[in-house]
């Protein structure tokens, strides 16, 4: 299942969520200039997709994200958060370019309250690797 909000254009932002199958998880795709109220948007437009149980590990990525720092983090908290639903046990992060100056600024302690490992990557590749450890783990 694929859900693409508000506009695939390079020069927009969008946020592709989508169930892997074959990985068995949720992958979150941001790209474009993303700002707080867009952030928003995906949520409530995803929210459902987000807050089901299907995938037990999600991947949130930032890769391709243009603007200046953007907190993803925020929006899964508020996700998980809004739907009384709790966060999968293994969230893998990837940043966008550059971010990873801003990494002392996020908020991750809700993640650990939550029973949730949340990893941050600098890589799609990486996350991926990563979440198949997991995965390994689960079983």
């Amino acid at each position: 299942m694929t859900i693409i909000s508000p506009s695939a254009s390079e020069k927009h932002a969008f946020c592709q969520v989508e169930y892997d199958a074959r990985n068995h998880w949720l992958r979150a795709t941001w790209q474009g200039f993303v700002n707080p109220q867009q952030a928003l948007q995906s949520i409530v437009s995803h929210l459902d997709l987000l807050s089901s149980p299907i995938a037990p590990l999600f991947l949130n990525d930032n890769s391709r994200v243009l603007n200046p720092w953007f907190d993803s983090l925020t929006w899964l908290r508020y996700v998980w958060e809004s739907t009384n639903t709790p966060p999968p046990p293994c969230v893998a992060h990837v940043m966008q370019p550059g971010a990873s100056a801003n990494v002392g600024d996020l908020d991750t302690g809700w993640t650990s309250n939550a029973g949730t490992d949340l990893q941050l990557f600098e890589s799609v590749c990486e996350a991926e690797e990563w979440l198949h450890t997991c995965q390994h783990g689960l079983r």
